[in-house]
């Protein structure tokens, strides 16, 4: 299972520039391999890096990724609890919730990247908003973050203490 955290950017910004950014904050070097196809640019994965990161690019992405849902035309420039928003970028962090780092697990490390890529979006005057996907809940800025850290831990003592239990008894039931 993976924790897999969505950032929303609701103004223009260089998908490239974005791309750099973001490997950085997850430790990439140049020697990491990436493709583009024109509408995502992603590492590829089974590199040794923190998260799988992907970004979807356009302007502003409707539909397919990050669909435009009906709301409250005076609400332009909100983020809504139950429905991604418009936006030009939809930037996707997936790490495994066994992570483990410096920091902490899976949902540490996504709320350290949230918030250090969110000061990088802010220095640009870009509105943005995350997805906390233990909970579905769409935040504005930095708003939930705790949480994330708080869910990360739930997941990563149920991978340790259920899921990985039960897929080692999988495989040594599979090879008697």
């Amino acid at each position: 299972m993976t924790l897999d955290t969505r950032i929303y950017v609701q103004d223009a910004v260089d998908h490239k520039a974005a791309f750099l950014r973001c490997n950085q904050l997850i430790g990439a070097h140049e020697g990491v391999r990436s493709s583009d196809d024109g509408h995502c640019i992603s590492n590829r994965p089974g590199q040794g890096l923190d998260a799988w990161l992907m970004i979807y690019y356009g302007s502003p992405l409707r539909g397919g990724s990050c669909p435009r849902m009906p709301h409250d035309p005076d609400d332009d420039d909100e983020c809504w609890d139950s429905h991604k928003p418009a936006c030009f970028l939809e930037i996707s962090f997936d790490t495994a919730y066994g992570y483990r780092g410096p920091d902490g697990g899976c949902g540490d490390l996504h709320a350290r990247i949230v918030a250090e890529l969110g000061q990088w979006l802010d220095e640009r005057g870009a509105r943005w908003c995350w997805k906390n996907e233990f909970t579905g809940e769409v935040h504005e800025r930095y708003a939930g973050l705790t949480e994330l850290g708080g869910g990360g831990a739930e997941a990563s003592r149920w991978f340790r203490e259920i899921a990985r239990p039960a897929i080692m008894a999988q495989i040594a039931g599979g090879a008697t």
